[in-house]
């Protein structure tokens, strides 16, 4: 694997996280959705509602690094510390 400069990798992480927010009334409707976060607290304030975060874990409950690699017992050999305190490994 190539290293990449900090910029590019900067951007990458800000890519793939942009569109985690979203925006509620506070009674349980999603009023906006899959926004970026500057997007949802203009739209919230204007309004008065509440802003949120969807969790970073897909569907399935699977929890994955940074670099992509799955958090499990089976990959164990190949993660670090840090990856089974902030994923909530074994």
């Amino acid at each position: 694997m190539e290293s990449k400069p900090l910029i590019s990798r900067l951007a990458q992480v800000y890519e793939d996280t942009k569109l985690l927010y979203f925006v509620t009334d506070g009674e349980g409707n999603c009023m906006l959705d899959n926004v970026t976060q500057t997007d949802a607290y203009i739209f919230a304030m204007k309004n008065g509602w509440s802003v949120g975060r969807h969790d970073e874990k897909d569907d399935t409950g699977v929890k994955i690094n940074d670099e992509g690699v799955e958090v499990s017992y089976e990959n164990k050999d190949i993660l670090s510390e840090d990856d089974f305190s902030n994923y909530g490994g074994m």
